[in-house]
């Protein structure tokens, strides 16, 4: 009798959900979405969780989309997983997204994608503390991933693609970090074949973004803009094939939309940039606007179509750096720039035609950089220097 007793006040105890109090707090539940769960949509588990709370999505495609109504709380986010592989969210989206994250914080998505999208795939205004991990866009008549205003956000491994299919009239971009956002860190993820810029920075005077080991390829272009933002570092990321005749792998401006026509304390280094129908980096100003404290160092550019450097911007403060580049599309007008240890040319590539810009035995690149400003890390994660001196371009020879 006392075994029947203690079981119903267990099952008394479940049955009371989210609402029942352990030695900490209210206990953290699972809401299970799919098939062989208890919800067959994930807003109907989505409005139900609490602080603590795990949405576990079944492998699958579910309409309607999501809004979320409700914050997570510090070190107890709201969780939306997919299991057993990826969840799919369709729907028509709009200005609010197809996931509508709104102004909440402490929230994390992880192997979800949201599809097809007739507005934005994701927005997120005035929100924070959030994690989008193997998280993807399909789809987007507009921006894919817009933050505007956020804070504290890791995007990580995730997968966007074919977004701002209205083209030049879309709102925001395929990876948007914008108006006050800051505290960012974008790592590990495929954006391509989008129609405007990849990852964009822009109107973020104390952004501290970072923006490092993606692969963005096969946009309109730029695939990663900065625009009147300060302290971003743009590292170890392979960029190329930009769309449009005017738009750079990696692109530096200020545009007029920005209030105070400032780009200051950016870090370029580590970077991949080829094959893009401008050039492999550029640097713009739409009217007028300063930039300031510069710092290029350690990248490689090759097979761009209006060479490796192109500067269309006036007015320089600061230090601005170009240290240690391969301009492999020659020359370059270095212009308001102190220019050192940069190599033009093909300083003896791998196998460009296949892609391969690592030096190869013998390259005149090998240890004939500078220590000054260089990265600890190549492009590879080898650490650096690999042999007497450090190497120029992105990657380090590599020795046995």
């Amino acid at each position: 009798m006392a075994i029947r007793v203690l079981a119903g006040v267990a099952l008394l105890v479940a049955m009371a959900g989210p609402t029942a109090e352990g030695a900490a707090g209210p206990v953290p539940r699972t809401w299970r979405v799919g098939p062989h769960g208890e919800y067959a949509g994930v807003q109907a588990a989505a409005d139900l969780a609490r602080p603590g709370d795990t949405i576990a999505i079944e492998a699958g495609t579910y309409p309607g989309g999501l809004t979320v109504r409700r914050d997570g709380a510090p070190g107890r986010p709201i969780r939306f997983t997919g299991t057993g592989g990826t969840a799919v969210l369709t729907g028509t989206g709009g200005p609010a997204g197809l996931l509508a994250v709104g102004g909440h914080g402490w929230l994390e998505f992880t192997d979800v994608t949201v599809a097809g999208s007739t507005g934005f795939g994701v927005y997120a205004e005035g929100a924070h503390d959030l994690v989008f991990d193997r998280f993807g866009v399909d789809g987007a008549r507009d921006g894919g991933l817009a933050l505007v205003g956020t804070r504290r956000v890791r995007v990580a491994d995730c997968d966007i693609r074919g977004t701002n299919s209205r083209g030049t009239s879309a709102d925001h971009e395929a990876l948007t970090i914008a108006s006050g956002s800051s505290d960012v860190e974008v790592s590990g993820c495929r954006v391509h074949g989008n129609g405007e810029e990849g990852i964009d920075v822009k109107y973020d005077e104390a952004a501290r973004v970072k923006i490092h080991h993606n692969v963005v390829t096969g946009n309109r272009g730029p695939d990663v803009y900065v625009d009147s933002s300060s302290t971003v570092n743009v590292y170890a990321n392979v960029v190329g094939d930009t769309r449009e005749a005017t738009k750079a792998g990696i692109g530096l401006a200020v545009e007029d939309y920005s209030e105070n026509r400032l780009l200051s304390d950016i870090r370029v280094f580590d970077n991949l940039s080829t094959g893009n129908a401008q050039a492999g980096l550029s640097l713009w100003v739409e009217s007028t606007g300063t930039m300031r404290d510069l710092k290029i160092v350690n990248n490689t550019f090759a097979g761009n179509a209006r060479g490796s450097l192109l500067i269309d911007a006036d007015r320089f403060t600061g230090t601005n750096t170009l240290r240690n580049n391969v301009f492999g599309d020659g020359p370059v007008d270095a212009g308001p720039f102190a220019a050192d240890h940069n190599f033009a040319g093909n300083p003896g590539f791998a196998d460009p035609a296949r892609g391969d810009y690592h030096l190869a035995a013998g390259s005149a690149a090998i240890d004939a950089g500078s220590p000054r400003h260089a990265p600890a890390f190549d492009l590879d994660g080898v650490a650096r220097p690999a042999g007497a001196g450090f190497d120029i371009g992105a990657y380090e020879r590599r020795w046995p």
